[in-house]
């Protein structure tokens, strides 16, 4: 965190984002069944990947998952994790 403080100062930005943007994408993935999930919406088995941004396209956090858990659980994790921080 403390190259994003540094870089977030340097562009004139407060040392701590403010917002935080929230996507996932559902990917195929192997044979591990134990790790194999469905997505319904998107039709696809296998993981799920969730990240977390800011206004500026830094990472702030990142979530892999198995693909049938649903973005609004996913998001409390984040957001648990982002707080701990």
């Amino acid at each position: 965190m403390q190259l994003l403080e540094k870089v977030r100062l340097k562009i004139n930005q407060k040392r701590e984002p403010s917002l935080g943007i929230m996507d996932s994408q559902s990917v195929r993935w192997g044979n591990n069944r134990a790790l194999n999930g469905f997505d319904g919406n998107k039709k696809v088995k296998g993981i799920k990947r969730h990240v977390v941004v800011d206004k500026n396209g830094f990472l702030l956090a990142i979530m892999v998952t198995v693909a049938n858990i649903n973005d609004s659980k996913a998001v409390g994790f984040l957001m648990r994790t982002l707080a701990f921080f």
